[in-house]
């Protein structure tokens, strides 16, 4: 289950930046069975991919048709092979903004919002799967939210957020029609990092960071049932010395928890490294840190030079007995649970900004030497990501880098999409149209970054550009992931030379056979 704030056409703010581009190996475990295209009907269409699982998926096209009660917006529901199940046109009241949809139990919830007038009255679609049929529901918070979460499990609605720079949560029983705020999560002390559903158990958690007594920050998990009865409240003890300044967390079972983050020695936002810690029926049993100069390849991202003189630097020091010291922003993302360890992604970024000078009215002289320069913010550079596996005891038993090629964007997003099978972990992101990933298992590479073009529906077609209106890629279900977007294609299938512009659906697997086995 997933949340995305702000819409697909915000996404693409992804910058790319043009270089010359080194011979570059592509994958032959990656296959794209099944595409379909739809095209533009109107410049102002947008799309919102929503993934059901092996239900299918919804694609929902926002256009700018009006009718007497609102936007005509088109709704199309599609199987597993790609095909067309049903197509539904459903008025959006005018002013409503979809701000978030999510999926449980062959459902389909979307949540609209008036952000400008009314933010507190929101509006929610349930549409079944099977048929299509919609249900509304009408919600009011009372006061204005800030939302950054939206979750269903089982009959409750989740909404997360801030309100006067305090986090909330408001559940919302489909049947009894009634909001509740969450109590013991609006403090001043706190923010907000995550809300995870366990669809299978029905209950949730809630994760956040807190300022302590002695000023410093830590992690706290407070789990509750569907129904919002706490059963579970985990705050990590860090020590007198250290900050935790992110947090992600298994789901409860049986009384066990795991939580694992970054941390930091003073209050910042750069962390130093990785920490574990175990929780057994509400008990802290360790926590255990990882300096980033401990990882074997936590550089592996590098050139090979630029590595071995990093890793020469950090043997020299710990000779003379020095501390390695590393400062990175890292965005974590929520924790992988195997059969004998435990694995975490975390992805590493920057704020890029620029600086110019006034020289006239309306216009600009770019001087990074000017006294009077002001700072632009050009968005958040990603470098690379990591992948750490731990055992049962807190230990690194291994851990990977994976590069993440000259991108920016405005917005913080998860980057790097994970997928798991058996006991392999594939990793990809979209960048320019193409499809980088790597696959490994435990400690060992089965292959390395590779760069599949995403694949076009006829032979002669061709892209007018390599940088796309808007992309991403996501998982689906299983072992299946899906990359879509908006590309400008030029072809000749016809015999004639023909151009045009279309949302793609492109399905993503890998092959279980071969060198992978």
């Amino acid at each position: 289950m997933r949340f995305i704030l702000v819409t697909i056409s915000m996404l693409s703010c992804v910058i790319g930046f043009s270089q010359k581009k080194k011979d570059r190996d592509t994958s032959s475990l990656l296959i794209q069975p099944d595409r379909i295209e739809i095209e533009f009907q109107s410049s102002s269409d947008e799309f919102h991919v929503i993934t059901g699982d092996e239900d299918g998926l919804i694609l929902v096209k926002e256009t700018n048709s009006r009718r007497k009660e609102g936007f005509a917006w088109v709704f199309t529901k599609i199987d597993t092979d790609l095909e067309v199940e049903w197509e539904r046109v459903f008025l959006i009241p005018y002013g409503k903004t979809l701000r978030g949809w999510d999926y449980f139990g062959e459902k389909y919830y979307f949540l609209f919002s008036d952000a400008q007038y009314k933010p507190e009255d929101l509006l929610v679609f349930e549409v079944e799967g099977g048929d299509g049929a919609m249900r509304t529901m009408e919600i009011t918070t009372v006061f204005p939210v800030q939302l950054a979460y939206f979750e269903v499990v089982d009959k409750t609605i989740i909404l997360g957020g801030s309100t006067n720079y305090r986090p909330v949560i408001i559940t919302y029983h489909v049947d009894e029609q009634k909001p509740r705020v969450l109590p013991g999560i609006y403090d001043n002390n706190t923010q907000l990092l995550d809300v995870i559903i366990d669809d299978d158990a029905r209950v949730f958690s809630v994760i956040v960071m807190e300022k302590m007594q002695n000023k410093k920050l830590t992690t706290r998990v407070k789990t509750f049932t569907a129904e919002g009865l706490l059963i579970q409240n985990n705050i990590v003890n860090p020590g007198d010395r250290l900050s935790l300044i992110d947090g992600a967390s298994t789901i409860f079972e049986n009384g066990f928890q795991y939580v694992a983050g970054a941390y930091s020695r003073k209050s910042s936002r750069y962390s130093r490294g990785l920490y574990l810690a175990k929780f057994v029926n509400g008990r802290q049993q360790f926590v255990k840190y990882h300096n980033y100069a401990d990882l074997d390849n936590f550089f592996g991202y590098l050139n090979k030079r630029r590595e071995r003189r990093i890793k020469d630097r950090i043997d020299k020091r710990k000779a003379l007995g020095k501390k390695n010291r590393f400062s990175y922003q890292l965005l974590v993302h929520k924790i992988i649970e195997r059969d004998d360890d435990y694995v975490m992604v975390a992805e590493a970024y920057y704020p890029r900004y620029s600086s110019y000078t006034p020289y006239a009215p309306g216009g600009y002289a770019f001087s990074p030497f000017s006294s009077g320069t002001t700072r632009s913010f050009l968005g958040y550079k990603y470098t690379h990501a990591i992948v750490v596996g731990f055992d049962r005891n807190g230990n690194i038993i291994w851990d990977h880098s994976f590069e993440i090629e000259d991108a920016l964007t405005f917005t913080q997003k998860e980057f790097v999409t994970v997928s798991t099978f058996e006991d392999k972990i594939v990793l990809l992101y979209l960048e320019e149209n193409e499809i980088r990933s790597k696959v490994i298992r435990g400690s060992e590479i089965l292959e390395g970054q590779t760069f599949n073009p995403v694949r076009l529906t006829y032979a002669s077609d061709e892209l007018k550009s390599k940088n796309p209106e808007l992309e991403d890629l996501t998982k689906w279900y299983d072992d299946t992931m899906i990359a879509y977007g908006i590309q400008n294609i030029v072809s000749t299938n016809t015999g004639t030379k023909s151009s045009r512009k279309i949302f793609y659906i492109n399905k993503i697997q890998y092959h279980q056979e071969g060198s992978l086995n």
